[in-house]
């Protein structure tokens, strides 16, 4: 008789493998793509924390599929214990003794018995054994739960369930190893199928594991990974530039849209007509960036050439058709472009200035006539005290607001200040002029190009600091993280200019006047705010070019007054730092400074004849030099010669403290001392103020009734 066949048994779960979730939807616009890939790996990570081990989450994405990896979850969790915090250990038993209701309600709701509950820092926790789950399960929970915390700008609904999302979701594939994931989201059923570029491989296929979907999408003509997607972009722009003859303008900012507009790119090269050519650079440029999301085509020397260059999504055939659509859309763009240049060249700038008071700037500010009146006065102010010519800065500022009232400007708002200058030169009211008013604005940004002439940084500051005083004026600062104005970056800007482009001029004196100017006056602290907000930023920048935030806080001391100096302070003093005798230097002088703090400072001077010890003597005669070499150094802007004047003092500063009691008993001696240590700290405060500075050397405390 033969043997019945072995019972075939399954093959035993693995201990961890990869889990991947991909969320396949109708296309997302570009900008939800980046934002909602970082929330999917963040949030993931924070929901499986204490439910699951795993390895590496990572997201990646395109504009139709948001992917998660979650590498070597293992097959089930962990046993653990959850704790739950309750009411106040005060609440736990009543005084005879008795179970309260609330400690009896939070141990119910937890399935643990009153007395197990456990006081810790005066609060109640139940403490709860948790068996661990089936990763299937964990999962299957999460994937609804993950992907309803997504958040988007804006969302849909589109089914019955009423589920938001950024776009309708059209599948869910949800596998863990080689097993799908069972869960369900706004009516759709996940699986363990993949699915390619929908117009070029949409037939879904069997996903065999997660480590193979990114390369599994690229066969379909879907580059999944962003990074990867971006460098394949950046090349094809490359090539199809090269055979236009130049090289394809990468504004970063259309890149990375273009990046997440697309899951193939595909470059398609177009041309320009040569009628076209006449318009300016920048409003043909803005046309095909902005508005059509298309690449201009460079020469050697960044001149635009009459090409451009496309982007397409996965299909590679038709593409002299897909060219010829794409020009005639363009062209039309350009058509009424030229329109607008065309009718805007017949009225002069200066004739256009009546039509800014019919522009508000904001209600209690006026109009920009009165804006553009007080930056061309402010301007003035700035460029007299810069050593700028004032009169031409005068007339310039006069004129930078005048494109606004434009019809190109009206069309194309990103270009304020670019067609003024466009304008400007048309008219011939020279180079100097047009550059002003077409950099009137930058920087646009943290980083962004300044102004390339004194004038144009003149009057581009005016105008910052009459907005900075403006809104401060009228109350509206910045909270938190609103700046609706944008001050942050005008005030950025201003400490820019003013350093990077050598501008010497007392920042405190320009806030005044602009402050002066405004229709709106504040109130008596608005002066003090504007100088501590513009000052903060001055900090902020200092800190990002690498300055100790002690070192930036030695050097505050009227420092807007001349923020170009005190950006030199700083250099000078975190040179110096580096000596290894500096903190030694330094400590001895904020032991001055706190013994001055306690006593307070004295005024008056000290005769050398009646001083008696040779260490008072001493540290005189350094102190007389000191304050004469660093006088001198300050003129010729030698912060380094200051600080080498002040240290030649450590020496005798050291022998002085150890040879005389400073609070000597006679006042008249007393006096004398503090007089000595007076003059010494303000010295050491004209470079830098020593008692921000920390120090690693030790420092003898001050102890005002007997101080050595």
């Amino acid at each position: 008789m033969s043997k019945p066949p072995a019972k075939k048994t399954a093959a035993p779960a693995p201990k961890s493998a990869d889990f991947l979730l991909d969320v396949f939807t109708e296309p997302l616009p570009a900008r939800f793509v980046a934002p909602a890939l970082a929330q999917l790996s963040a949030n993931a990570e924070k929901m499986l924390a204490g439910r699951l081990p795993h390895g590496r989450v990572s997201a990646y994405g395109t504009l139709r599929h948001l992917v998660l990896l979650v590498q070597d979850a293992a097959a089930k969790g962990e046993d653990g214990v959850e704790r739950f915090k309750g009411p106040k250990e005060s609440a736990w038993r009543a005084a005879d003794g008795a179970f309260t209701p609330a400690a009896e309600g939070f141990a119910r709701k937890h399935g643990v018995e009153p007395g197990a509950l456990k006081p810790e820092g005066g609060v109640l926790y139940a403490e709860v054994a948790r068996k661990g789950e089936p990763a299937a399960k964990v999962f299957s929970a999460l994937i609804p739960e993950l992907l309803k915390s997504l958040e988007f700008p804006k969302t849909m609904t589109w089914e019955e369930t009423g589920f938001r999302f950024g776009r309708p979701i059209r599948a869910i594939t949800a596998v863990h190893g080689a097993r799908v994931v069972a869960c369900e989201v706004a009516g759709v059923k996940s699986d363990g199928l993949l699915r390619g570029h929908p117009a070029l491989a949409a037939k879904p296929a069997a996903l065999k594991s997660p480590a193979e979907h990114m390369k599994a999408l690229r066969d379909r003509l879907v580059i999944a990974d962003p990074v990867e997607r971006r460098a394949y972009l950046l090349r094809q722009l490359e090539l199809a530039a090269k055979s236009a003859g130049g090289f394809a303008d990468l504004d970063e900012d259309l890149v990375a849209e273009t990046v997440d507009m697309v899951e193939h790119p595909v470059p398609v090269v177009g041309r320009l007509r040569p009628e076209h050519m006449e318009l300016p650079a920048a409003l043909l440029k803005l046309v095909m960036k902005k508005q059509l999301k298309f690449f201009p085509v460079l020469d050697a020397r960044g001149g635009l050439l009459p090409a451009f260059v496309g982007v397409r999504d996965g299909e590679s055939a038709g593409n002299k058709l897909v060219a010829e659509g794409y020009r005639r859309v363009l062209e039309a763009r350009f058509n009424d472009a030229a329109f607008f240049f065309g009718r805007d060249r017949k009225v002069k700038l200066a004739d256009r200035l009546e039509g800014l008071k019919r522009v508000t700037y904001q209600k209690a500010l006026g109009s920009m006539w009165d804006k553009a009146e007080r930056v061309r006065a402010l301007a003035q102010f700035v460029a007299e005290r810069a050593g700028v010519d004032a009169k031409s800065a005068s007339a310039s500022a006069g004129l930078v607001y005048a494109d606004l009232v434009t019809d190109v400007v009206r069309e194309f708002p990103e270009l304020q200040g670019t067609m003024g200058g466009v304008y400007a030169r048309l008219e011939g009211l020279g180079e100097a002029a047009a550059t002003t008013i077409e950099q009137f604005y930058w920087p646009t940004a943290g980083g962004a190009q300044l102004p390339t002439t004194p004038e144009a940084a003149a009057v581009g500051l005016a105008g910052k600091l009459d907005s900075l005083a403006g809104c401060f004026a009228a109350g509206l600062i910045p909270s938190g993280s609103a700046d609706p104005y944008a001050l942050r970056r005008q005030a950025l800007g201003a400490v820019r200019i003013v350093v990077e482009k050598k501008l010497r001029v007392d920042l405190e004196a320009c806030l005044a006047e602009a402050l002066a100017r405004q229709p709106a006056r504040g109130d008596a602290k608005t002066e003090g705010a504007l100088r501590e907000f513009v000052w903060a930023r001055a900090a902020s920048y200092f800190e990002e070019k690498g300055f100790a935030v002690d070192e930036i806080r030695a050097v505050r001391r009227d420092a807007l007054r001349d923020l170009l100096g005190a950006s030199r302070r700083l250099a000078a003093l975190q040179s110096a730092r580096r000596d290894p005798s500096f903190d030694r230097i330094a400590a001895a002088f904020k032991r001055a400074a706190n013994i001055l703090k306690q006593s307070g400072e004295r005024d008056e001077r000290v005769d050398a004849s009646a001083l008696t010890e040779g260490a008072e003597v001493e540290l005189s005669a350094a102190v007389e030099s000191a304050e004469r070499r660093v006088a001198e150094r300050l003129g010729a802007e030698d912060y380094a010669g200051a600080f080498a004047a002040l240290a030649s003092v450590s020496a005798p500063l050291d022998g002085f403290f150890a040879g005389v009691m400073v609070m000597d008993p006679d006042e008249a001696v007393k006096n004398r001392r503090l007089a000595l240590l007076t003059r010494l700290t303000r010295a050491f405060r004209r470079v830098a103020d020593p008692s921000e500075l920390q120090t690693t050397a030790g420092e003898t405390p001050a102890v005002v009734s007997g101080v050595r």
